[in-house]
């Protein structure tokens, strides 16, 4: 169940949305990475159901969203994973915690299971040395975009809307490898 301050926003526009995800200590903020939003095949607009790690951002761009992102972040209250989304460049809009669909969606990306990270940073077994040596472990983060599927007509559900709150599966493409579903 995912609680309403969690439910994932549709946001459609002719400008695609970044999204900067990182994890919140209480202190210190762990970047996990800047998601940019495709151009949805049915719609023809950018919207949250198509998605790309990393986004590609020009320099000045990345350390603006960056900075301004953990800013965000470091003034929320409690600690967790939060997202950052800029509908504008390098003006942001909303912090809220990072949705189910994205963490897992970062989880596949990074190779890092980011819900058990999150369970130890909320029973105070968390350890940032061991995140930041897990994200640098001889890992080489490869491209993937993320593709939200809704096959509503193979279980028989009617009137069905496509919002990422009722994604009932998705397609992970990497870069250099297979898809995965």
């Amino acid at each position: 169940m995912i609680e309403a301050t969690q439910i994932p926003k549709n946001v459609v526009s002719s400008i695609p949305t970044l999204e900067f995800n990182g994890l919140f200590d209480g202190q210190v903020v762990y970047q996990l990475g800047v998601i940019g939003e495709l151009k949805d095949q049915g719609v023809g607009k950018y919207q949250t159901l198509a998605k790309r790690y990393p986004a590609h951002l020009e320099s000045d761009l990345a350390t603006k969203v960056t900075a301004t992102s953990e800013r965000a972040i470091s003034q929320q209250e409690t600690p967790g994973l939060y997202q950052v989304l800029y509908q504008a460049e390098g003006v942001h809009e909303d912090v809220s915690p990072l949705t189910a669909p994205d963490i897992v969606f970062m989880t596949k990306v990074l190779g890092m299971n980011l819900t058990a990270i999150w369970v130890r940073l909320m029973i105070g077994r968390f350890s940032g040395q061991a995140l930041v040596k897990a994200s640098h472990e001889g890992t080489t983060y490869h491209g993937a975009i993320y593709r939200a599927h809704f096959p509503y007509a193979d279980y028989h559900l009617t009137n069905q809307k496509s919002a990422p709150a009722t994604v009932i599966g998705a397609q992970i493409e990497r870069a250099n490898k297979g898809s995965e579903q």
